[in-house]
């Protein structure tokens, strides 16, 4: 019995911290296999090792040119440093709060410096707003809307590039950030 209870085994997906009344003992766990541990004094924390999905809530942002509208993201990260994690923010859950802290102030940070056309469009295509290239032809070259510098996309690569280094004093690596959806408030669909 004793002698079972020392037994673990690590898979493919986890990383492990071991940890004695609380504190962290020796370096996580990575590699696979069978592993040792003290019975009854010892817990094993484990953290899976693959991409996890963070969905943010959506919140009203003001735009460069002081329009209101609600943005809702979503990112990919994963643990990198297992230890660091454990002694920084626990568990997954501890983790999802930070990101929702720091995503949400990156994605106000890049939504207030751009203007709304920059948030719901990235080229300036007529394609892209969703009007037929009849349409646009029928119309004429005056009915062309305010003219797109960076677009969604650049906007999505300045949210991940202000997130990537906070995050990092989490052992967490953000992969990607992504604007899920963008909903206008009633005086921008007027």
């Amino acid at each position: 019995f004793l002698f079972s209870g020392a037994l673990f085994t690590v898979s493919e997906a986890d990383q492990v911290v071991i940890t004695r009344f609380g504190k962290p003992i020796g370096k996580a766990l990575v590699k696979p296999g069978l592993q040792f541990k003290v019975p009854f004094i010892d817990t094993v924390n484990r953290f899976d090792k693959r991409f996890l999905a963070w969905d943010g809530d959506a919140n009203q942002m003001v735009t460069a040119d002081k329009k209101y509208i609600w943005v809702d993201t979503f990112a990919r990260w994963r643990i990198t440093d297992p230890l660091l994690f454990f002694q920084k923010v626990r568990n997954e859950s501890g983790a999802q709060t930070r990101l929702d802290d720091v995503i949400d102030g990156a994605t106000r940070t890049a939504v207030s410096s751009s203007k709304l056309i920059e948030m719901v469009r990235s080229t300036n295509d007529p394609l892209d707003r969703g009007m037929e290239i009849e349409d646009s032809e029928l119309l004429g070259e005056n009915t062309a809307l305010e003219k797109v510098e960076y677009g969604r996309s650049k906007i999505q690569d300045r949210i991940l590039k202000l997130a990537v280094q906070p995050v990092a004093e989490y052992g967490i690596e953000l992969l990607d950030v992504r604007i899920k959806r963008i909903n206008y408030v009633q005086s921008v669909q007027n």
